[in-house]
């Protein structure tokens, strides 16, 4: 399956902006890495919970969370793992 755009909603972008501007153009790069092995391999994160996967975002704490819709990917919520899976399952719904 050929990813042909990958975007972000527009509260996962909110929450990339925030994660930039605290940590840099290191964090940007690492995110990128991430989002081009999703559009080489967009099954590679395991379901988080139906529609939504998870990807770690290595060198951090963060999980970036995406849905597959055909040949895109939404990116819903960019999310700090140590917090309580209920609270990342209320944010994600």
């Amino acid at each position: 399956m050929g990813v042909k755009e990958i975007f972000f909603t527009s509260l996962a972008d909110s929450e990339f902006q925030l994660l930039y501007e605290r940590f840099g153009n290191s964090f940007y790069q690492t995110v990128d890495t991430v989002l081009e092995q999703l559009r080489n391999h967009p099954e590679s994160g395991p379901i988080f919970e139906e529609p939504v996967r998870r990807i770690l975002i290595p060198s951090s704490p963060f999980g970036l969370f995406y849905a597959i819709h055909g040949s895109r990917i939404a990116v819903v919520a960019l999310l700090d793992l140590r917090q309580d899976p209920k609270a990342i399952r209320r944010r994600l719904q």
